[in-house]
């Protein structure tokens, strides 16, 4: 009889010992993608993602940390109790992309199956004012002589386009636009020039496109090349 009711009662006693240890904090989201179509480049886009504690422990927020830093991410409290939820706002720039663009924020947390979980913002940017090429590529140029070159600025938004000045803080490097007002579908040529200074090897820099498109105030060109004797 002794070793009948023993038995059951040394499995229960186990089984309370070990539950605790099993006990652990389980993240989950709503919507861990948000995709937020398609917006001019230079706005700003407001996200709120919900994270919520799935599991039976406390979940604490370590850090948050983002793709690149065009996104900040601040989230509304350190530790959920289980059940509960925190937010987790978010705020993306576009001020300096255009196409398709994905971007992620890693939340580290004490969840032991997890302890990184992912969100995701991605959407696709169009530019008002769409500058060929990129980048200027001057090749060699050598002392004593001069070299120019052109840009061409298009618009490809729906309203009219002021570009209000074309700077570069290269003293070897001037430039001009030929128009400075652009309607929807209008373009302009920028013509620079460059002269190097007896003292240059290589010539790096950019140029500057101030614009009055909102959010977006400046559109900056690369450009290098490498001088010769």
């Amino acid at each position: 009889m002794y070793r009948r009711s023993f038995l059951p009662t040394l499995v229960i006693a186990l089984f309370t010992a070990v539950a605790p240890a099993l006990a652990a904090p389980v993240i989950s989201a709503d919507r861990p993608v948000f995709d937020f179509g398609t917006i001019t480049a230079g706005k700003k886009v407001d996200h709120v993602f919900t994270l919520k504690n799935r599991g039976d422990a406390p979940l604490a927020i370590l850090k948050t940390k983002t793709s690149c830093g065009c996104t900040v991410a601040n989230v509304s409290t350190k530790s959920i109790e289980p059940g509960r939820t925190a937010e987790l706002k978010t705020t993306f720039d576009s001020a300096n992309f255009s196409g398709k663009i994905t971007k992620t924020i890693t939340v580290e947390t004490n969840d032991p199956a997890t302890p990184s979980f992912t969100l995701t913002v991605k959407g696709t940017i169009r530019e008002e004012l769409v500058v060929s090429p990129r980048q200027l590529n001057l090749g060699v140029i050598k002392v004593g002589g001069s070299k120019e070159v052109q840009l061409t600025v298009e618009n490809h938004g729906e309203r009219p386009v002021k570009i209000v000045s074309v700077t570069t803080p290269m003293p070897q490097v001037k430039a001009a636009a030929r128009r400075t007002a652009l309607k929807p579908g209008e373009n302009a040529t920028i013509t620079v020039t460059v002269t190097p200074r007896n003292e240059d090897r290589f010539l790096s820099g950019y140029l500057a496109i101030g614009t009055d498109i909102p959010g977006r105030p400046e559109i900056s060109v690369p450009l290098y090349g490498s001088v010769g004797k």
